[in-house]
């Protein structure tokens, strides 16, 4: 079972980052980096549709651990585009070390234990107001100190509600060494 160890401080990552360095340093780390798209996109009054056509689009992330140890996993969202208002076209980029609080998740995942992030979970990591929410999309990255089984499902309708696309995408591992070309 996940048990869930969010922390909070300015910089949330930070500390969490160096947590995981110290936790990985024996053998190294793996990483996910994960498109989330989520919310409606009317495409209403813009030259430049940001990001998708006109739909309801949603995605679920699940992650198992199938190892025989516990893994420390350290997960965090960056938005691209946050309720239809665009953050992070070429040349703007996000910028990991002014995530709050709110965008940062330490757990512990157990042997075989799973869990997954919705857009329910990504509507919490990053907050809008309540009701239908315009499309978001963001990266869901993902530490782990051992190999982990990451696959996204991708869910879209449009507008006229005539059909549906379903696509399940199994996410490959980066390997890093820990003072190497990883995060920190």
């Amino acid at each position: 079972m996940a048990t869930n160890q969010t922390h909070s401080s300015a910089d949330p990552l930070t500390p969490l980052l160096e947590k995981f360095r110290a936790t990985a340093a024996a053998g190294g780390a793996f990483g996910y980096s994960v498109k989330i798209v989520c919310g409606k996109q009317t495409g209403e009054n813009c030259c430049c549709v940001a990001g998708t056509r006109p739909g309801l689009y949603a995605t679920e992330v699940n992650i198992q651990n199938l190892n025989f140890q516990p893994s420390f996993v350290l997960k965090f969202v960056q938005p691209l585009i946050h309720m239809g208002a665009v953050l992070a076209r070429e040349p703007d980029v996000t910028d990991f070390t002014k995530l709050t609080a709110r965008q940062v998740e330490a757990l512990t995942l157990a042997p075989w234990a799973a869990t997954m992030d919705d857009c329910c979970r990504i509507a919490e990591m990053l907050p809008a107001p309540s009701g239908e929410a315009p499309l978001t999309i963001a990266i869901l990255s993902i530490l782990s100190q051992l190999e982990l089984s990451v696959s996204a499902v991708y869910t879209a309708n449009p507008l006229s509600g005539d059909g549906i696309s379903i696509d399940v995408e199994y996410i490959p591992s980066r390997r890093f060494g820990v003072g190497g070309g990883g995060p920190g």
